[in-house]
């Protein structure tokens, strides 16, 4: 079970050596695909244009601000130029978040934008997310600084009843919670001050060439905030170690949201069990779900 705004200024520098002082600064991109990627960026993505220029000595070109006129993002075209070099796997737009992270990822997500890893860790390790834009080149988007940057996901060895509260967030029957809270393994997310701000647990099946998931849950106010794809991740991690082919993780069909986030987090639908949370199963007689009746459940899979 489991229950742009904007990005980084470059402000202007004060002074440098002999008095250099940068009142502002533009990256100027060729790109062959000028308005797809002009729509990537400003509709998508949600930079703000600052201006658009067409045939200017033979030049067309989008200038974003990054936010604001002081960094900016030029992508120009010219008429008689050649292709553009192949990409580098190092050519990359970064956009250091103040807010709007999951917003973000949410939109590009729905626009069928895949996300991708960076060859360079330090953005995995960052908690950035990249993606490619319609010409191939990488945008890395920085997560804000917040009160999630501070929680960590950690092996949990004490008593899960202790947690049970936690486990009570995605699972509303009592009695299918008491046969399973002992499973396989589950982890903690700990917040600066060590309390438990969610959990994820996962047991492994019969030929334990496969784990599922098999409950997982945030307390409301980090939800969205990254914590449960870092757990999530964590979770990919110690599978994939101990050898694991699939792990699989079920959830209602109701539950709009996290069908949303298990094919985010690379799950894909596998096969739907109908009538399961029903009051044989210890569920109250009707549960709504965002105005939907929950009945049915849904599996899904990710092979590693």
């Amino acid at each position: 079970m489991s229950s742009i705004e904007e990005g980084c200024s470059v402000g202007a520098a004060e002074s440098g050596v002999d008095g250099l002082a940068v009142g502002a600064a533009r990256f100027a991109r060729a790109t062959a695909r000028l308005d797809e990627c002009a729509a990537f960026y400003r509709e998508i993505v949600g930079l703000t244009q600052l201006f658009a220029f067409s045939d200017h000595a033979g030049y067309s070109g989008f200038v974003f601000g990054l936010p604001g006129p002081r960094a900016q993002l030029e992508l120009v075209r010219r008429d008689d130029a050649p292709a553009p070099p192949p990409v580098d796997p190092e050519d990359a737009v970064v956009l250091y978040l103040r807010g709007g992270f999951e917003a973000l990822r949410e939109r590009l997500a729905d626009h069928g934008v895949a996300e991708v890893i960076p060859d360079n860790p330090y953005w995995v390790a960052a908690g950035a997310f990249a993606v490619l834009d319609p010409e191939g080149w990488m945008l890395i988007v920085v997560p804000p600084d917040s009160d999630a940057d501070a929680v960590r996901i950690e092996k949990f060895t004490g008593d899960r009843e202790e947690i049970a509260w936690s486990f009570r967030m995605a699972e509303d029957s009592e009695p299918l919670l008491a046969g399973y809270i002992g499973r396989g393994r589950v982890w903690v997310a700990r917040n600066a001050s060590g309390d438990v701000v969610g959990h994820i647990q996962a047991a492994p099946e019969t030929d334990e060439s496969t784990w599922e998931i098999v409950n997982t849950a945030v307390v409301r106010p980090l939800r969205g905030s990254g914590v449960g794809r870092r757990m999530i991740d964590t979770v990919v991690a110690a599978a994939t170690a101990a050898g694991v082919r699939r792990l699989e993780v079920a959830t209602a069909t109701a539950d709009a949201g996290n069908l949303r986030f298990y094919q985010r987090c690379g799950f894909r639908m596998t096969r739907i069990v109908p009538d399961v949370f029903t009051a044989a199963a210890g569920y109250e007689d009707v549960v709504m779900v965002d105005g939907i009746r929950m009945l049915d459940q849904v599996w899904f899979a990710r092979e590693l």
